[in-house]
């Protein structure tokens, strides 16, 4: 784990590199991208000069990267160009927005993949599998914009019992989420438990196959306990890293959800940071979906460490 722990810092320090190289290969001017029409007909080059001077765009691309790391190592994400807002209060609203959203679908998600993943190995090749395997195929093909619309003409055009557009949230979003945000929920877990759904389906069925499982299975222990006891455990392992891919990607803001239904989160934001060439937005958001991915990667790694004995054990020569 410690060795796991510096190969993460080293990744970040990469990824660090990876968001600003990408931030600085955007086309255009960032200076002259985030003002208006109107402001570029009354300022002349000089003070435009003098805008790129102050907020240190002048300087050689490797000192403005070492500057930016150092204030970021220090927590401060800058500050937009035009504004003068400090990035951290700017992202701070949409960030826990994106979090609720991530962390409900994801409780809805997880346990929803596993309960199918289960059912669809137990009775394989029978019609819960057929169904559960389709259904996930079908769901998982559809676009998230596709699907998203659909639940909206169904659910707030023709029967209106869920609002279109999720526009803010009060200081107590948690009242407000339980109404408001199941059709965006249902749209990412509809979209998105497929491939979970498989993994945990292909691990179950090899812990049901496994020598210790049919060992248990002579020796009279009960189906139940086989299941729940024995092969559930071991078919989870697999699916925990890519389960904490998933949850990553909930975390860090659905761009398209987002933007379908107007839901105030960090991929409004960064898209919007993008269009007007807000360096810092985007480094800032970037770094947090990046950081987001590795912890929880790690995380996933420190619980199949715990739950799976043969990685504690070290590995025995054949001699």
């Amino acid at each position: 784990m410690l060795r796991r722990v510096v190969s993460m810092l080293g990744v970040l320090l990469l990824l660090t590199m990876l968001v600003f190289v990408a931030t600085e290969v955007l086309p255009g001017d960032a200076v002259i991208n985030s003002l208006s029409a109107d402001d570029l007909s009354l300022m002349s080059e000089q003070e435009i000069q003098v805008l790129r001077e102050k907020h240190g765009l002048d300087k050689p691309a490797p000192q403005r990267y070492a500057h930016w790391l150092w204030a970021v190592l220090h927590g401060d994400l800058g500050h937009t160009i035009m504004g003068k807002t400090p990035v951290t209060e700017l992202i701070a609203y949409p960030a826990r927005n994106s979090l609720l959203l991530g962390v409900l679908a994801a409780s809805v998600a997880i346990p929803l993949a596993l309960l199918l993943g289960v059912v669809a190995a137990y009775w394989q090749n029978r019609w819960p599998d057929r169904w559960v395997s389709g259904g996930s195929i079908v769901g998982y093909s559809i676009p998230e914009f596709a699907s998203g619309n659909f639940l909206i003409l169904c659910l707030s055009v023709w029967l209106p019992v869920f609002p279109a557009v999720i526009s803010a949230f009060t200081d107590a979003p948690w009242t407000e989420l339980a109404s408001l945000a199941l059709l965006p929920i249902f749209t990412i877990v509809l979209g998105s438990i497929a491939h979970l759904v498989r993994l945990v389906r292909g691990g179950f069925l090899d812990a049901l196959n496994s020598d210790y499982v049919e060992r248990a299975r002579l020796t009279g222990v009960p189906e139940w306990r086989l299941v729940w006891r024995h092969a559930l455990p071991a078919s989870v392992i697999p699916a925990l890293s890519s389960a904490a891919l998933y949850v990553a990607g909930l975390l860090q803001g659905i761009v398209v959800i987002e933007k379908v239904f107007g839901y105030p989160g960090l991929g409004l934001v960064l898209v919007e940071a993008v269009d007007k060439r807000e360096v810092a937005v985007v480094q800032a958001i970037a770094l947090l979906s990046a950081v987001t991915v590795v912890v929880l990667n790690l995380l996933a790694d420190v619980v199949i460490v715990i739950l799976d004995p043969r990685v504690r054990q070290p590995h025995i020569s054949p001699s």
